[in-house]
């Protein structure tokens, strides 16, 4: 959910002339481009483009954070928020939602918030659990996980994926006793949970 500014270089050619001429020429421009790039990341932070780090203990979290705890978290399979966790602040109002917490520490999570008054009021949650398999893909090699999603209104417009007011559970990975089951529940999935966090 977070928006990402992909990096590149320059490719640079050499067409004619002398090195003497072309390298000075390329350490400039590489220069000028990183401090584009690094320009670019700066007032994007800024504008609350790309989520900015912050602490919990930051006034800003204070009405996000009692949004949270107005809501039973615990009943829809989401899990403390540890205090120690790395958290990211997107703070840029978005087609559906107006501020967004990224947290990871054992497991990662998006929390979405609308504004409300001078407060906010959260309006979806989605916690990803990472597992000790790992299985491979045409895409690629990835670590099982299990992902627990709830959504008050539609996070994502367009998207169709989480129904609105359910807790949505779904897994990734070869697990056979996960993926024979259609629509995974709580109860299918706390053992399994339980299970990983011994292994890991």
């Amino acid at each position: 959910m977070a928006l990402s500014v992909p990096l590149s270089r320059p490719t640079l050619r050499v067409g004619g002339g002398s090195a003497f001429y072309v390298r000075p020429h390329s350490r400039v421009m590489l220069r000028i481009v990183h401090l584009l790039l690094v320009l670019t990341a700066v007032v994007l932070s800024g504008c609350g483009f790309v989520p900015e780090k912050v602490s919990l203990s930051d006034p800003r979290l204070a009405p996000m954070l009692r949004a949270i705890a107005a809501v039973d978290r615990a009943s829809l399979g989401f899990t403390p928020i540890p205090t120690n966790a790395d958290v990211r602040l997107e703070s840029r109002p978005r087609a559906g939602y107006d501020a967004m917490l990224h947290i990871s520490a054992s497991t990662s999570r998006t929390i979405a918030f609308r504004k409300d008054g001078d407060g906010y009021r959260w309006i979806g949650e989605q916690e990803i659990h990472v597992g000790p398999k790992i299985y491979t893909t045409p895409d690629g090699t990835f670590h099982e996980e299990i992902v627990i999603s709830y959504e008050l209104e539609r996070i994502e417009p367009g998207a169709t994926g989480v129904p609105l007011r359910q807790v949505f559970v779904s897994y990734n990975g070869e697990d056979v006793r996960l993926t024979q089951r259609y629509n995974l529940t709580l109860d299918d999935i706390r053992p399994i949970l339980a299970e990983w966090k011994q292994k890991l």
